[in-house]
């Protein structure tokens, strides 16, 4: 089992004083996880709101990371590709993995908030066809040193980005949330897969999902092994009762800032499932639906009880989000020593 922090911050005033103090606490959060020995970090691209808006770039980001830290892989988790310009993405993709010394690992999704397609002027219903023509762009720009190509959204000449990435390719990696097609998408192109568990209501549904990937990955040929990444909040305390409530509020103004951008319904049928995203976020009681089967908090026995049930289910790497909802900066540092003193000695 790898473990990896992972940003996907919300803001929330008056726990955060300031933009630049927030950035400062992730960067000396992502200090400590090189320290003790995580395996990555992985940033969340989102855009105008408090829940993710204050990475709507992960590249510069990824690149400030990369340059304070020697051995942590930097993950993007996600990049938006259907709101970008792919031969940005191309490019400053590839100028991080030159940075941090072939350390990228390129996360990457439709997404999912009507607020950020529109105020990219995108139309989420195509934002399939957004989206694999931007990767295949992507793919050809950092393989070949000349290309060219033929889509509904870009025509492109004879074209040669650079840089080129350090590594031949960068691990990718498909968010999958709800949609049946993206789990067999990523599967038949042998790509490895990133969950969020904790939003969706039904487990068996995400098993059917997961058996979907891995399906298409054989009939495609794709033999070996894929990564299976899923997104946890987490709170290790030093005792049971005292790490569930610490995280009680924290949790709860998160859901708050999550449901906020959320308020409109995707007006796509490739988003079916997140008609009432808003009114789920308001229903995860943190009694009754989130703790403890949802998130990873607790003290470090019942954490390692949560990471071998989660190994159990076939995923191979936990992204646990430290900081969430305008939990303790301290609190956050404390926390990520717990674990890693008390838990992640186990699943070596």
């Amino acid at each position: 089992m790898k473990f990896s922090l992972f940003h996907l911050p919300s803001f929330c005033p008056p726990f955060h004083t300031s933009d630049a103090q927030f950035y400062q606490d992730m960067l000396t959060e992502t200090d400590r996880a090189e320290a003790l020995g995580f395996h990555a970090v992985w940033a969340a691209e989102h855009h105008f709101y408090r829940y993710g808006g204050h990475i709507p770039s992960v590249p510069v980001l990824g690149a400030a990371i990369a340059q304070r830290t020697k051995r942590l892989r930097i993950g993007s988790g996600i990049t938006l590709l259907p709101l970008q310009d792919p031969i940005r993405v191309a490019e400053e993709f590839a100028l991080l993995d030159c940075l941090s010394d072939g350390r990228l690992e390129f996360g990457i999704g439709r997404g999912f908030q009507k607020v950020e397609y529109d105020a990219f002027e995108r139309n989420m219903a195509d934002s399939r066809i957004l989206f694999e023509e931007a990767h295949d762009i992507i793919m050809k720009a950092w393989t070949q040193e000349r290309f060219s190509h033929e889509g509904k959204f870009r025509r492109i000449q004879n074209l040669c980005v650079i840089p080129k990435p350090v590594q031949k390719l960068p691990p990718v990696y498909v968010a999958s949330i709800f949609t049946p097609d993206s789990f067999e998408w990523t599967g038949r192109m042998g790509y490895n897969l990133m969950i969020v568990p904790y939003a969706v209501a039904k487990p068996e549904t995400l098993a059917q999902n997961m058996k979907r990937f891995r399906d298409a990955r054989i009939a495609h040929g794709h033999t070996t092994e894929p990564e299976v990444l899923a997104v946890y909040h987490f709170y290790c305390g030093e005792t049971n009762e005292e790490a569930k409530e610490e995280a009680r509020g924290a949790m709860m103004r998160y859901l708050q800032s999550a449901a906020e951008p959320n308020q409109e319904a995707a007006y796509s049928a490739q988003y079916a499932g997140y008609e009432k995203l808003s009114e789920g976020f308001k229903r995860m009681d943190y009694d009754a639906y989130l703790y403890p089967h949802r998130l990873v908090v607790g003290d470090p026995d019942q954490g390692a009880e949560r990471i071998t049930l989660i190994r159990a289910t076939g995923i191979t790497n936990v992204g646990l989000i430290a900081n969430f909802g305008g939990l303790e900066h301290t609190k956050v540092l404390a926390s990520l020593d717990r674990i890693a003193k008390n838990v992640m000695p186990r699943f070596c």
